[in-house]
């Protein structure tokens, strides 16, 4: 179901049928996947179970992450949109988009629809960005979203590096 769109992208609610041998394609990529909590690439198997996540998530909450797709090509370009961080009480935006996909803008593009959404219909107060610690292009989306660092930690195994940003903030900007 397209959930909605931006200037360039179409944000589709994860569809396990349309999605999954694209999604599983970008996440076998050792360089999607050294920065999610595994580490490496993900199997076709595990890339499933990630959209599955995805798709309760949605039913659980009434929001998630998107399937991205470019309005220009119809190709699939990755995933962004918002997750409810349980073990944190917080909601995160997060994102992996393909190595073709990448230094285009249309992570930031995506990722701030989702705080669109977020500050808006949502009413959410607080957002905040996770990535591993040295993935600098992770960093920077957060940082051209307006958020600012709050800290670095071990999480689920990993150095990790947290940003936020809060209604107000992005309101204003």
């Amino acid at each position: 179901m397209l959930w909605g769109e931006t200037v360039r992208l179409y944000l589709y609610v994860p569809d396990m049928e349309r999605d999954l041998d694209a999604h599983a394609e970008m996440m076998k990529d050792e360089g999607v996947g050294r920065w999610l909590p595994k580490g490496a690439g993900y199997t076709r198997e595990e890339t499933e179970r990630f959209i599955r996540y995805f798709m309760k998530h949605w039913q659980e909450f009434g929001y998630g992450a998107w399937a991205v797709y470019s309005k220009q090509t119809g190709q699939f370009l990755g995933h962004c949109g918002l997750n409810v961080v349980q073990d944190m009480g917080v909601t995160e935006v997060l994102y992996a988009f393909s190595k073709e996909a990448r230094g285009k803008g249309y992570c930031t593009e995506a990722a701030s629809a989702a705080l669109d959404w977020a500050f808006g219909d949502l009413g959410l107060d607080t957002v905040i960005g996770l990535a591993k610690q040295g993935n600098e292009p992770s960093t920077a989306v957060m940082k051209r979203l307006g958020m600012t660092y709050q800290s670095s930690f071990e999480w689920r195994g990993m150095h990790a590096v947290r940003y936020e940003i809060n209604r107000t903030t992005y309101t204003q900007k």
